[in-house]
């Protein structure tokens, strides 16, 4: 037995839950279980020991908690440890916030186990104890919502399609026994689900129709079908999509909603009309992915404060920035799940409305039928709302509406597209907005990028060139620092990364920096104030969680495209 265990059978001895005479007696039959099954269900088996007895005692000697889980599962991090790992160490992950990882187990947390799990999950794991009824079923559950798209069988060889593979032209689907293009379709969305892909684009090339995925933020290539298969595809998709399939010549949007098993996702449609014909990109989005904490978006500690800060304000404009695709919404929809209160009023206006959020009223604009983001906020406001969120900031006519929303007493929070968080307020005083408004409302702008982790399976340490440090701004660090990065292994399919983090810059106005708004924009006036502030821009974070061994200096550097 490893140490931990035998402090745990000494503590049931000492509390009177077991004697020493049954432990002589049936110890050899209590070992043989306990090697097979565990410590936990061993201790019920042999000594008809409660399951509550056993997660207490195990809570009070380890000082850890004792929770629930079977209820909390659906929400648990994926992608954190394989079934055989889950199955092999009795652990089951429950929470993920920030860099802190609990897990839930039903036996004592052995220090060579914790030290297995922190370097399989690149995490700090805190173990909290259940019963194993209690993990069984959470177990059931939580596999059952994580590995059931994973456990369907594709149901076509897609790859005998491939003309890359064949290295040919290829035909249509003649023979008897070739699928039909819907039933290729739904093989090309089963595939994406599983591999977890935000985005597929379906192209149109002079000799081939290319399938690319996107998965944690890079594109690859999937799939080369003949060309001939270009025009059902795109009939199929704008079928499932409510689009016009017998119009070619302009762009069009729809979407459609997936399931398969237990996993239901919202697709969002775009058609271009491109010179080989019309492409399709498709957006996954997981219905069950957006209710997150904020702790768990990665924030550091003070970047984490000062956006808190900024959301207990009684009003004024929060905006955050970012490209598409960099969890904007993500970050605004977990700030409002964290503020939210039954005693307060908040309204969004967004387009579209990508989750239905509890205790929020939430409205679609739909500029066809009059409902713009500025006719729809004009209307938010005579419906005594506390807090608003408005989904893009697109105009002079919304901005200066969400202006005057903040200077009458509302928070707002919305977004708007800029390259970082300073230019964000030059980027609203150019869409129309007079710089006094500007100047007024706006109290704090969040930027941030995605950038992907370092898979935890081949993570390995290297020694960096000095040259390379240099180039980075890193020269000051010491000349024997160790880096990481992933070797790559058929976890991360090579890639030698495994999810993705965001890093963050977070822009706090002051009354000095008003007055720079107010008179004349100058972005070199506002950066120099900001540094004088102690700002720290996104490089400086993305840095920081390349040293401490979560991403890479070359994935925060594709990013933030600073210059060396």
């Amino acid at each position: 037995m490893t140490t931990e265990e035998q402090q745990f059978m000494k503590a049931l001895v000492e509390r009177g839950i077991l004697t020493l005479e049954q432990l002589k007696v049936k110890g050899s039959a209590f070992e043989t279980i306990a090697r097979e099954k565990g410590v936990a269900r061993a201790l019920t088996a042999v000594f008809n020991l409660s399951e509550d007895v056993i997660a207490n005692t195990l809570a009070a000697v380890f000082s850890f908690a004792r929770m629930s889980i079977a209820n909390e599962i659906e929400t648990a991090p994926e992608q954190i440890l394989t079934e055989e790992e889950m199955a092999q160490y009795r652990v089951l992950p429950v929470f993920l916030i920030g860099l802190e990882l609990t897990m839930a187990f039903i036996d004592p947390p052995v220090k060579q186990t914790m030290m297995r799990l922190q370097k399989l999950t690149g995490h700090r794991v805190l173990p909290v104890f259940t019963t194993f009824s209690d993990f069984d079923a959470a177990s059931k559950k939580y596999r059952g919502a994580i590995d059931s798209i994973q456990a369907i069988k594709s149901s076509l060889p897609l790859e005998k399609y491939d003309i890359k593979v064949r290295k040919g032209p290829g035909q249509g689907l003649e023979g008897a026994d070739d699928p039909t293009i819907a039933e290729l379709t739904n093989e090309v969305l089963l595939r994406a689900a599983k591999a977890g892909a935000s985005d597929i684009h379906v192209e149109p090339m002079e000799d081939e129709l290319m399938i690319r995925f996107r998965v944690d933020g890079m594109l690859h290539r999937e799939i080369s079908f003949p060309l001939s298969y270009h025009q059902g595809m795109v009939s199929v998709l704008k079928s499932k999509s409510g689009m016009d399939m017998f119009e070619h010549s302009i762009a069009q949007d729809g979407r459609f909603t997936l399931k398969f098993a237990q996993r239901v996702f919202d697709v969002r449609v775009s058609s271009l009309p491109l010179l080989n014909g019309e492409k399709i990109v498709m957006r996954l989005l997981g219905k069950s992915s957006m209710m997150i904490d904020l702790d768990s978006l990665g924030f550091t500690k003070n970047n984490l404060r000062l956006f808190r800060s900024l959301l207990n304000l009684p009003n004024g404009i929060i905006l955050v920035t970012g490209p598409t695709g960099s969890g904007k919404t993500t970050t605004l929809y977990s700030a409002l799940n964290e503020i939210k209160d039954i005693s307060i009023n908040v309204t969004t206006v967004e387009d579209p409305v990508e989750y239905k959020l509890p205790l929020i009223n939430q409205v679609q604009v739909m500029a066809e039928r009059g409902l713009t983001f500025a006719s729809v906020l004009r209307a938010v406001l005579r419906q005594d709302p506390d807090i608003i969120l408005v989904g893009e900031i697109r105009d002079a006519e919304t901005g200066l509406i969400a202006t005057e929303a903040a200077l009458t007493g509302h928070r707002v929070v919305s977004t708007l597209h800029t390259n970082d968080a300073i230019g964000a307020i030059s980027r609203m005083v150019n869409l129309g907005i007079a710089s006094f408004w500007v100047s007024a409302s706006v109290i704090g702008v969040i930027s941030q990028r995605l950038v992907r982790r370092i898979c935890a399976r081949c993570k390995e340490e290297y020694m960096p060139d000095k040259a390379v440090l240099a180039g980075f701004g890193l020269a000051g660090l010491p000349s024997d620092i160790t880096l990481f990065r992933g070797r790559g292994c058929s976890f991360c399919s090579g890639t030698g990364y495994k999810g993705r983090m965001a890093i963050h810059e977070v822009f706090i106005i002051t009354e000095e920096m008003r007055d720079v708004i107010y008179g004349e924009v100058t972005t070199t006036k506002l950066r120099q104030l900001a540094i004088d502030n102690k700002f720290r821009d996104m490089h400086f974070d993305g840095l920081q969680k390349a040293i401490a061994g979560i991403t890479t200096i070359d994935e925060v550097q594709r990013v933030t495209r600073r210059l060396t």
